[in-house]
């Protein structure tokens, strides 16, 4: 028989602190054992709490200056983009207007071609510094460092981007800005300019532009309503009503490749490289000139059967070549005409253009068996008039060309009609 016989206390007692002194050793090791880790494991957590700080402030920083910076330009692009709206709506409800016929008083008319205009007419600004003063500090006054400014206007003609203008209104500059009819402002970079027609073309770097119609040639008739839009004197959008008073008008200004359309309507500094249209709101000239400091009645526009192919070559070639002949002409005499056995029509003063010598003696009307004396009657189909139609008619067409002339000569008492083919030499430059 076994009989159970309890542990006296102090054995228990004994037992008891050996074995929470096992779980004490366990539980707690010695910090001397483990310090480096601790510490690394510290170091980490506050350069961890350091970086989130810092990125939180940086995140804080950039929210800030997008909302300082950024709401006040996604305010005004929205301002564009609802004005544009505005001015998109009107030019589609005057466009269907316009194209129906549909008569209206010259007031109702004038809104219509305003409304479809507008949204192709700029306001051109430009800055040229004056560039000794920069580089030369002995230059005097210290005024002279700051950039002059100009003014004038343009005329979009095509949506991505490309303003036709007048060449004296960017000329010299060395920045050109541009204001379009949403009030957004663009600066722009000069393609090309054309001396003879005082024509140039800019482009801004902006698509989904509306670009103006272009007027065919036959659209020009005297005493046909014209209105021209611009900023005179800086007024931007300014329209005014007239008429054409004239066609093919040179005496007063430019040079015989200037071809100007004259009208009454109201022109004045600012207006230059804007638009003359018709009642259609069809671009029919680029206004350019008046006589005088300020208007008197009359002013000028190159016509737009002129500039038209002047644009055309500047934004493809960023220059313009013109067909040359190289010869001497002169209007001919009723006499002359007589014994070439033409006679003027009704309404007619001139008729042709008469070769009276050879500049130099090897240009291409030589090489090609014009003689002296022959008149010239027809360029490429077209009538020959005078001499300066001539000379413009062939100055719109490019160096390099093919082209047919129509002439009579005489042979003996007769005069026959000679057919020649011909590649157009390039006019030399000045």
């Amino acid at each position: 028989m076994y009989h159970y016989q309890p542990m006296d206390d102090q054995q228990t007692s004994h037992d008891q602190d050996a074995t929470r002194l096992s779980l004490s050793t366990q539980q707690e090791p010695d910090p001397a054992s483990n310090s480096p880790s601790r510490i690394a494991t510290s170091g980490d957590m506050a350069i961890a709490a350091i970086k989130y700080r810092f990125a939180r402030l940086v995140i804080t920083t950039i929210t800030l200056l997008l909302f300082v910076f950024g709401t006040p330009y996604l305010v005004q692009q929205i301002q564009y983009s609802l004005e544009y709206g505005k001015i998109k709506a009107r030019y589609d409800a005057a466009s269907v207007h316009l194209s129906s016929g549909t008569n209206e008083s010259i007031s109702q008319r004038s809104e219509l071609v305003s409304n479809k205009v507008a949204p192709s007419v700029v306001h051109i600004h430009t800055a040229a510094f004056d560039m000794e003063a920069r580089t030369n500090r002995r230059v005097l006054p210290e005024s002279n460092l700051f950039p002059s400014r100009g003014q004038g206007s343009g005329i979009i003609i095509s949506t991505d981007g490309y303003i036709l203008t007048n060449r004296h209104v960017i000329e010299d500059s060395s920045l050109v800005y541009v204001h379009l009819a949403d009030q957004s402002r663009h600066s722009a970079a000069i393609i090309g300019v054309d001396k003879e027609t005082d024509l140039a073309l800019i482009k801004i770097d902006k698509g989904n532009l509306i670009a103006i119609e272009w007027a065919p040639r036959e659209a020009v008739q005297v005493g046909s309503m014209v209105w021209a839009m611009g900023s005179p004197f800086g007024l931007e959008q300014s329209i005014t009503l007239g008429i054409i008073s004239a066609t093919h008008r040179t005496a007063k200004v430019g040079t015989l490749y200037q071809d100007f359309l004259q009208t009454d309507a109201a022109v004045n500094p600012g207006n230059s490289g804007g638009p003359l249209v018709n009642e259609d709101g069809l671009l029919i000239g680029v206004n350019t000139a008046i006589i005088g400091d300020a208007y008197q009645g009359i002013s000028f526009a190159v016509p737009g059967y002129v500039a038209k192919p002047i644009s055309d070559q500047l934004e493809k070639n960023g220059r313009v070549s013109r067909g040359w002949l190289g010869l001497s002409l002169t209007n001919s005499t009723a006499e002359i005409l007589a014994l070439h056995q033409l006679e003027l029509t009704e309404g007619q003063s001139r008729l042709g253009a008469q070769v009276t010598a050879f500049a130099p003696s090897y240009s291409p009307g030589y090489a090609a068996g014009i003689e002296i004396n022959d008149i010239i009657i027809e360029f490429n189909d077209r009538p020959v008039t005078s001499t300066t139609q001539f000379i413009q008619t062939i100055g719109e067409t490019p160096g390099g060309e093919e082209a047919r002339l129509k002439l009579r000569r005489l042979v003996g008492d007769e005069s026959q009609e000679i057919l020649i083919k011909l590649t157009l030499g390039e006019r030399p430059t000045e």
